[in-house]
């Protein structure tokens, strides 16, 4: 991950919905996303603040723009629309768009649980919002693991836009501590100094952080119809079903 420093010190806009007693009466659920029901997929979302037809649109634009063929299909429920990002690919060439009230998740097809530098970066600097991009990990091959928190917007670092990222992640075992730009006031910063690295920053911390954001992403009634948006390529890509990439992690594979 390459990511900006000495970002703005600008607070957080305040989210729509205040997460106030929303958490404790969550309490220790799970939702399908982050490492939840749907595992692997959306170990990684990202959270465009802006309604999911003006993205669905900007995504057309764009990918036009780039000289890309697509087909944008009709919405379907979530969580039963997770599964129409299936098979995963390398590269990925499914997209999936999903209705959050004022924000929108997106996710891919990417395999790993998607692609968390995909083209929420481009949608946020062509419309001018802001994004956030959640990873949570499970360790999989020989010690693979992450999660990750980016907050990026007109008020970051420019060229990329940072405004902070926070990031705990092992690579065949071997952890690494990451972080920049200024804390947000609803951190826990006191958990970063731990010993251990992965015990700085988990998945119940980063759920915490969304909720500060007004993204209950445990929630599955937080995730309205979603849109598949599909890119039709002219080369091969390496598919994997769910079934053998749960066998592959399970197995210890890469």
């Amino acid at each position: 991950m390459t990511t900006g420093s000495g970002m703005s010190g600008k607070a957080i806009p305040a989210p729509g919905r205040h997460a106030s007693g929303r958490l404790a009466a969550q309490g220790a659920a799970v939702g399908s996303l982050l490492g939840g029901h749907a595992s692997p997929i959306g170990w990684t979302v990202q959270y465009l603040e802006a309604p999911r037809d003006v993205v669905v649109a900007e995504i057309v634009r764009a990918r036009a723009d780039w000289g890309h063929v697509i087909e944008v299909a009709s919405p379907r429920p979530f969580p039963e629309v997770l599964h129409d990002l299936l098979p995963f690919e390398a590269p990925w060439t499914r997209e999936l768009v999903v209705s959050c009230g004022r924000w929108t998740a997106y996710l891919n097809n990417g395999v790993d649980g998607g692609d968390a530098t995909a083209i929420g970066g481009a949608l946020m600097k062509r419309l001018g919002i802001r994004l956030v991009v959640a990873d949570n990990t499970p360790k999989y091959g020989p010690g693979h693991q992450a999660t990750q928190l980016w907050v990026l917007g007109p008020d970051g670092e420019p060229p990329l836009m940072y405004r902070r990222t926070i990031a705990a992640h092992a690579t065949d075992g071997r952890w690494t501590w990451d972080q920049s730009g200024v804390p947000f006031g609803f951190e826990h910063t006191e958990r970063y100094g731990a010993r251990r690295i992965r015990e700085r920053f988990d998945r119940t911390l980063v759920v915490e952080y969304l909720e500060q954001c007004g993204i209950s992403a445990d929630d599955d009634t937080f995730y309205g119809d979603g849109i598949l948006v599909q890119q039709r390529v002219t080369y091969a890509t390496r598919t994997e079903s769910l079934e053998q990439a749960k066998a592959r992690i399970a197995g210890g594979g890469r």
